[in-house]
């Protein structure tokens, strides 16, 4: 598994995006390490796109922000919300500095 770095000024933001499996019922679900100097929204980019065709999905678009200065890890996991215990399909890992 990759690890992804990133650095960010307090007050800015990074977007993180992420293939979608939606249609056959699979989101990004996220945990942190250390999250206290970040925050994590997710981005709904969808009202600004085009009408896709019936049957694909939509990458999925996460926002991190830096609100204070440090060390934070994020994982992101795509799997089925409804299975408790279900299949990881896929899964990323940033790394994310934030300074002043």
């Amino acid at each position: 598994m990759d690890i992804i770095v990133k650095t960010i000024k307090t007050g800015n933001s990074v977007p993180v995006i992420l293939p979608g499996m939606g249609t056959a019922g699979f989101q990004w679900f996220y945990s942190t390490e250390n999250g206290d100097c970040i925050e994590i929204k997710p981005y709904d980019y969808t009202q600004d796109s085009l009408v896709r065709d019936a049957g694909t999905s939509n990458d999925e678009v996460f926002m991190i922000t830096g609100v204070l200065p440090g060390h934070a890890k994020v994982t992101f996991e795509q799997r089925r919300g409804w299975e408790k215990n279900g299949q990881i399909i896929n899964t990323q890992t940033f790394d994310i500095t934030v300074t002043q």
